[in-house]
C-alpha cells in the first residue's frame, strides 16, 4: 500500500491485490463498500490462475463544507447485475460506454442533481448459480 498527498487536494492510496479472481473480486467489493475507489483493469490469470488488481482509494483530508451557492459533489458507487445477453459477444469498451451513458442519464433525473457522469469500473461475468 502506498499514499500520495498534497497540501490542498485529495489523498490517493494505492492497494494491490493478487490472488484467485473470486477472492480478489470479493475483497475489491468490500473495499469499495467503505471508500471512494478508482480501479484499474484486472490482469489476465497467470499460470496459477491468479490475477492482480490495483485500487486507488481517494480521501479528502480537509472536507469542504457544503454551501447553497456552490453546491456539492457526491460520489456514489453502484454495482449493477445485468442480463448476460447485454454483454455476451460484445466489445467490452462499447458495452461499458453504453452502461456509462445510461447510468448518467438515469441519475440526472434524481432530485437536485445538476449533472451526472458515470464510469464503468469493472465488468466481470457472474459465477454459475449453485443448485
Amino acid at each position: 500500500m502506498s499514499a500520495e498527498t498534497s497540501s490542498s487536494g485529495p489523498v490517493f492510496t494505492q492497494v494491490r491485490l493478487v490472488g484467485q479472481p473470486e477472492e480478489v473480486d470479493r475483497l475489491m467489493t468490500l473495499l469499495s463498500g467503505g471508500a471512494e475507489v478508482i480501479f484499474d483493469s484486472p490482469s489476465q490469470p497467470d499460470e496459477r490462475g491468479e490475477i492482480e488488481r490495483v485500487a486507488r482509494v481517494v480521501s479528502h483530508p480537509v472536507p469542504r463544507p457544503v454551501t447553497p451557492e456552490h453546491g456539492a459533489q457526491v460520489t456514489v458507487q453502484v454495482v449493477l447485475e445485468a442480463d448476460g445477453a447485454a454483454f455476451a459477444g460484445r466489445d467490452r469498451e462499447a458495452a461499458a460506454r453504453e452502461v456509462e451513458e445510461s447510468v448518467a442519464r438515469s441519475v440526472e433525473s434524481v432530485p437536485h442533481v445538476r449533472r451526472a457522469s458515470s464510469r464503468v469500473v469493472s465488468l466481470w461475468g457472474l459465477p454459475a448459480a449453485r443448485e
